[in-house]
């Protein structure tokens, strides 16, 4: 497996999002990674405060025109992570905090995805996946955030 990341980090295009000075390399792919996020994290904010009981004067109903603004976002950090990995595979790909990132982020969609269908069924458990979502989205936040450190 250290192969395959050494390969992948190797390659002319992690080399080129690592290494070169051009501002649309790095600093660009962290900058969009970092918007992404915002977008992602902040639809999902909203749908939760909103289950929670915030904002009870907007209906449930118009909730589901946020999901995909916060799918466009996933889309944007996805690739951007991807690229963000690559430059660096070899190190994050042995990062537990890594790891405890990409199942917070995991879970966290399946939360979203579901919060999405069962906003059309008024379900009484969407309190506790709001609840669940919060938490994940923080702990992807977290983890994200720790490996530059650790």
């Amino acid at each position: 497996m250290t192969d395959l990341f050494t390969s992948i980090e190797g390659s002319t295009l992690a080399a080129w999002v690592r290494e070169s000075p051009s501002i649309w390399a790095y600093a660009t792919i962290l900058t969009l990674h970092t918007v992404g996020l915002a977008i992602v994290v902040g639809a999902n904010v909203v749908v939760d405060l909103r289950l929670l009981g915030w904002a009870t004067a907007i209906p449930l109903t118009a909730l589901r025109a946020v999901f995909p603004i916060m799918w466009a976002g996933f889309a944007i950090n996805f690739a951007t992570g991807v690229l963000l990995f690559m430059a660096d595979a070899t190190t994050k790909s042995v990062q537990t905090v890594f790891y405890v990132k990409l199942t917070c982020i995991t879970l966290a969609l399946i939360v979203a995805r579901t919060i999405s269908i069962r906003l059309r069924q008024q379900d009484d458990r969407l309190r506790a996946f709001a609840i669940a979502s919060l938490f994940l989205w923080a702990g992807a936040i977290v983890a994200g955030r720790l490996m530059a450190y650790l």
